[in-house]
């Protein structure tokens, strides 16, 4: 008879247990999801905020190592996206197009043809493209456009420049 009433015990106790456990590891909704949903979508860029410009490359905010970098010729490193999910680019003596997929704030900037010109030593046109190739996302903040680089926050900065046919 002992035994049953460990047996029981034990059982009672194991199903307690697991209960509570189950319950300490509930997540608990406390509303924060709409919040942050609003946030976000507050943030997204709509296709019309960005198409019909020249956007000019002005500079790059890079974490390791910690630097900022101004762009000495905004001008001759461009980029103008299309609605029709095409963009053409200027880098430097270089032109070029290709296509870009904008979902929410994710942006992916797949390379297409481009000359191949030598623009000289102090050109960034080689680092320009290898930065565009690794974009992830895209903001504006006041009247830039902020073009975010791989995973460690990296950004490239572009300020206005002429409105462009689309």
């Amino acid at each position: 008879m002992n035994t049953q009433k460990l047996l029981s015990i034990f059982i009672i106790f194991a199903v307690l247990t697991g209960t509570l456990i189950a319950v300490g590891c509930t997540e608990i909704d406390n509303g924060n999801d709409s919040v942050e949903t609003e946030q976000d979508e507050e943030n997204i860029i709509a296709i019309e905020e960005i198409i019909g410009i020249e956007w000019q490359w002005s500079g790059l905010t890079e974490t390791l190592p910690a630097s900022q970098s101004v762009v000495p010729d905004p001008e001759n490193y461009t980029i103008a996206f299309n609605s029709d999910e095409t963009y053409s680019i200027k880098a430097d003596c270089n032109i070029g197009s290709g296509s870009y997929i904008l979902e929410g704030n994710a942006l992916t900037i797949a390379p297409g043809p481009i000359t191949l010109a030598y623009c000289g030593p102090d050109s960034l046109d080689a680092q320009y493209l290898s930065l565009l190739s690794n974009v992830t996302s895209i903001s504006m903040e006041n009247e830039d456009l902020v073009l975010a680089i791989g995973e460690n926050g990296d950004r490239m900065l572009f300020v206005k420049g002429e409105v462009v046919g689309q």
